[in-house]
């Protein structure tokens, strides 16, 4: 194959590893002051699209033609919160910020205890300790959403917190500093988020019954907001904000584009940015596509909500996802197009075997292979 060199234009083929496991190459173009940026056309002048293929991302449960586009909010102050202690905050903030409708994620503490304001006073934003010492059940790990939808976004959150504490949602970690760290409570500021936790605790206590007896663990701290109950919550310093994200040793090099005045630096950024929110749930795997939880996230399109951050070529490298660049230029290597065409066929085979009812991949034993085959004998799938 031959390829047309001009005078001002040089191609570079730079080679990574996709996801899929087929080596994929990107073309780069050389600038007038021989700096190289991203090319716009293709193998011999070809204009390429911005979008990606048509097969998109790893969204085998989607159609594509279910796909919504994911829209970041400016002004946070329009956002409803609501609070929530689910365990560990930081696996917590990841699987909150993969869903649809929320925009915001910060992790902090709250407290159990319905003396509180005997030793907090409430500051500006947040709680602050007054006097004396705290006791247990003061500093238990929480996440504040700030979500829209209304109450049927909050039961979306409701059924994400009962779902992050199967299989047994009746054992408590206990924490070394405070023994009721990892405490699992709801904390409502309106009157409606009362009414719909006080269900749903209820539900849960009814049905979801361990084998001893035991009944689920979570509490219903009434935190309402005339009360200033939404300022019993202390946010923790930006550094354990968005932990899957902040503590990558190779994000906070100089090349990565990170670690600087605009992004890891930035309160503002760190606290409230739509971006640093779901990048920070895609790192954890909470946005996969195939963990069939049953909640509408705004991963639909993951490929497209990441791109919509219009993230540099830098950044998006740093990530492993320099291919989301508008202007980058996806050529396979020789070979390329036969793998890309078996992972799609693939693709096509786990999504009609989750239409019928039967496990993703093929790997269940032969037993339960036979079975599967007299029941669709039956017709009973």
């Amino acid at each position: 194959m031959r390829i047309s060199i001009g005078f001002l234009q040089i191609f570079f083929l730079l080679c990574i590893a996709a996801p899929t496991r087929t080596t994929i190459c990107f073309a780069l173009k050389q600038s007038d002051d021989g700096s190289s940026v991203p090319s716009s056309r293709g193998i011999g002048g070809k204009r390429s699209s911005s979008k990606s293929s048509s097969w998109r991302g790893n969204a085998a449960t989607k159609r594509p033609d279910d796909f919504k586009a994911f829209q970041a909010k400016d002004n946070m102050e329009e956002l409803e919160f609501a609070t929530f202690s689910s365990g560990d905050f930081a696996k917590a903030e990841a699987r909150y910020g993969c869903l649809r409708d929320v925009f915001a994620t910060n992790v902090g503490y709250s407290s159990l205890n319905a003396d509180w304001r005997q030793r907090f006073k409430v500051g500006e934003k947040e709680r602050v300790l007054m006097q004396g010492h705290r006791v247990s059940g003061d500093d238990v790990e929480t996440v504040r959403v700030y979500y829209e939808g209304g109450m049927r976004t909050y039961k979306t959150l409701l059924d994400m917190h009962f779902q992050m504490l199967e299989p047994e949602p009746w054992v408590v970690r206990r924490g070394q500093g405070d023994s009721k760290m990892y405490a699992h409570a709801i904390y409502p500021h309106t009157q409606e988020q009362l009414k719909a936790a006080t269900e749903i605790v209820k539900e849960k206590h009814e049905k979801r019954i361990g084998p001893r007896g035991e009944r689920v663990a979570t509490k219903i701290v009434q935190n309402l907001r005339k009360d200033d109950g939404a300022f019993n919550f202390r946010p923790v310093e930006r550094e354990k904000q968005k932990s899957q994200l902040m503590n990558r040793v190779e994000l906070q090099t100089t090349q990565a584009k990170w670690n600087t005045d605009e992004h890891f630096k930035n309160d503002s950024w760190v606290f409230n940015s739509t971006e640093a929110m779901f990048v920070n749930g895609y790192l954890a795997g909470a946005c996969s596509q195939n963990d069939h939880d049953g909640f509408e996230k705004p991963h639909d399109d993951v490929e497209n909500t990441l791109r919509s951050f219009e993230m540099n070529l830098e950044r998006l490298e740093s990530l492993g996802l320099v291919h989301l660049h508008p202007d980058v230029v996806m050529v396979p290597p020789l070979g390329g197009k036969k793998q890309l065409d078996k992972d799609r066929e693939e693709m096509l085979k786990r999504q009609e075997r989750i239409k019928r009812g039967l496990p993703e991949f093929e790997d269940f034993d032969e037993f339960d292979d036979e079975k599967v085959k007299h029941k669709d004998k039956d017709g009973e799938l």
